[in-house]
């Protein structure tokens, strides 16, 4: 496809950053302003933290509390178009692919939306009246106060609006920044902090309208279509500027790189003179900070769906004045986990909703040379946990659902179902065949308890206990799932045959059976990589995959939530709460005790 916009003049935009070394209190605005994406677009009307798109980074001491005060000032109504293009391909090419609005009509429900917010510290280890519940929303003109303790390891954050229903807006029309949190370990290991050789990047696709004549208008647009519920624009913007160009010195930089998109994933690959050129990045860290030594990133390219992050240190130390590489995306959307040749990493792919595979354009400048010694032990404060470590610790299951459209014209309905495990359960239910070391089969039965976020609670963790949370995927789409407050490890990635028969899935129930261990022919590669042993707080799960996750709360009690961070899934009910409970008041929580009977009368 010819380019609506030049690639790579614009210059990486760097966000305003507040360092923070005391306690202290700052007051930050959420405000409507225009933002220019590109220079040969008009500006765009936007919603910011602060007047900036995205919002001011705030870098903070490890265990330096911070009050923000969130002053929501937003005015004007949504600054997105929101439509439903009526066709799946426009002249042979996907609507999805294409700006302007491809015949779609702007929805009026969203073009009314007046600015409530909520925010959310992604990552913040923070006591719950702070961390976001989704219906704590303020409106226009209100205030809110929310503390953030910081005392938690050294990691990237991000923070970002979380209004129920309407995140996908928000977050789209720009409210997102990001949070920085130091401590003394990356200090010893001598890594680059601020800039000029720190460079965070918050990638994050974008589409605009168009006028009568085809010419871009600079207007956000969300546009979806029937089929496709999730918004995968045509457009990637770093810093929010599309395709901008980076100069570097001839030494290493460290790129902190978060995929802050609504639903796209994003499979990195570097190249230079047309081939991958991934050699000179090693990824020291995950959303949970430092890994335990330094990995390659895969071969395929670095993958990260919507909220994963990547700490890298990438060495130009080589290069000479005037060499230039080019960041190219490889996924296709909606994204399933196959893998493609990173060789391929500058075609179009239409079919897969990516028109332009560009993202990001460095070019080697004069400046000092030096080569960074990466050192080779990283964190020392956490272990990898072993399941031989986990007889007993409590499972829990959760089933990743798409379920028919309620209606013609409407997109399916998605959600996480909660199940427990039952072996006189009568249908519907979920059953899980899992192969043991001595040949023979394990056979369980799961039963529906709860299938949308407004159900009654069913996971209570309790503080300082170890659980084993299991994600079971019945969907063709992969799901990043998002767990609030702690980090988390993942233990293992296990393929599996799933088998749904016709009506199997209901409002309030999930007939299935899932068989682990055969791979099916997907071209999934079903292997945790490298780069996910470290500490997470998101966790792709692909389909025909169960992903088993080691989830331990060690801080705060309080009401919290999980779920799909696809922001179109989460807007769609694909969300669940879960309570974190103190030992000693488990033995008060009968009333709970017997709620699985309580819905089965029901």
């Amino acid at each position: 496809m010819t380019h609506p916009l030049t690639p790579f003049v614009d210059e990486l935009a760097i966000p305003a950053r507040h360092v923070v070394t005391e306690s202290t209190r700052l007051t930050v605005r959420l405000e409507a302003t225009t933002h220019r994406f590109h220079r040969e677009l008009p500006p765009s009307r936007v919603w910011t933290y602060a007047g900036s798109l995205p919002g001011p980074t705030i870098d903070v001491r490890r265990g330096v509390p911070l009050e923000v005060l969130w002053e929501n000032d937003l005015s004007g109504g949504l600054p997105v178009v929101v439509t439903v293009a009526p066709e799946h391909a426009v002249g042979g090419v996907p609507a999805q692919c294409l700006p302007g609005r491809s015949g779609g009509e702007p929805d009026e429900a969203a073009a009314a939306l007046s600015g409530y917010s909520v925010v959310h510290l992604h990552g913040g280890m923070t006591q719950a009246p702070s961390d976001g519940w989704t219906e704590n929303i303020a409106a226009p003109g209100e205030s809110t106060l929310d503390r953030y303790p910081n005392d938690q390891r050294a990691a990237m954050l991000w923070y970002h609006d979380h209004v129920m229903g309407v995140t996908r807006f928000d977050v789209y029309a720009g409210l997102a920044g990001l949070w920085i949190v130091r401590d003394d370990r990356e200090r010893e290991l001598e890594l680059p902090e601020g800039p000029p050789f720190e460079l965070p990047l918050l990638l994050a696709d974008r589409n605009f309208d168009t006028n009568a004549d085809g010419s871009l208008d600079g207007d956000l647009l969300h546009k979806t279509d029937p089929e496709v519920m999730e918004c995968f624009s045509p457009f990637t913007t770093v810093n929010g500027i599309v395709w901008p160009y980076v100069d570097v010195e001839p030494t290493t930089y460290r790129f902190r790189v978060l995929n802050g998109s609504n639903a796209r994933t994003y499979r990195l690959v570097l190249t230079r003179d047309g081939e991958p050129d991934h050699e000179r990045i090693v990824q020291i860290g995950s959303e949970g900070g430092l890994l335990l030594a330094p990995v390659a990133i895969p071969a395929q390219g670095l993958v990260l769906a919507s909220a994963e992050r990547a700490d890298l240190l990438v060495d130009f130390s080589d290069l000479a004045p005037g060499a230039e590489l080019t960041l190219w995306n490889t996924a296709r959307a909606p994204f399933d986990g196959s893998a493609i040749d990173p060789r391929d990493a500058s075609r179009a792919d239409l079919d897969g909703l990516l028109p332009y595979p560009e993202v990001l354009r460095i070019r080697v400048v004069d400046g000092g040379r030096t080569a960074r010694r990466v050192p080779p032990v990283l964190a020392t404060d956490f272990r990898r946990v072993e399941r031989d470590g986990l007889a007993d610790a409590v499972v829990r299951a959760i089933a990743l659902v798409e379920q028919e459209a309620e209606a013609e014209g409407m997109p399916p309905m998605l959600t996480m179902r909660e199940l427990v495990d039952e072996p006189d359960a009568e249908e519907p239910f979920l059953e899980l065949v899992e192969p043991q070391p001595d040949g023979t089969e394990r056979v369980t039965r799961w039963r529906t308890v709860a299938t949308r976020f407004e159900d009654a609670t069913t996971f209570f963790p309790v503080l300082h206990r170890p659980e084993l949370w299991r994600l079971i995927n019945l969907t063709a789409d992969t799901h990043p799932v998002h767990l609030h407050l702690d980090a988390f490890q993942v233990l293992d990635r296990h393929p599996a045959t799933v088998e749904i028969p016709a009506g199997g899935i209901t409002a309030r129930g999930t007939n299935a059976t899932v068989r682990v261990g055969p791979a099916p022919d997907d071209g999934i590669p079903h292997t945790l990589e490298d780069n996910e042993r470290g500490l997470k707080d998101t966790v792709r799960v692909n389909p025909n995959e169960v992903v088993d996750i080691v989830v331990r709360f060690d801080v705060f009690c309080g009401r919290y939530m999980y779920h799909c961070h696809i922001l179109e899934h989460e807007d769609r009910d694909m969300m669940r709460p879960f309570v974190i409970m103190p030992a000693e008041l488990m033995p008060f929580m009968d009333m709970h005790a017997g709620m699985s009977d309580m819905k089965r009368e029901s």
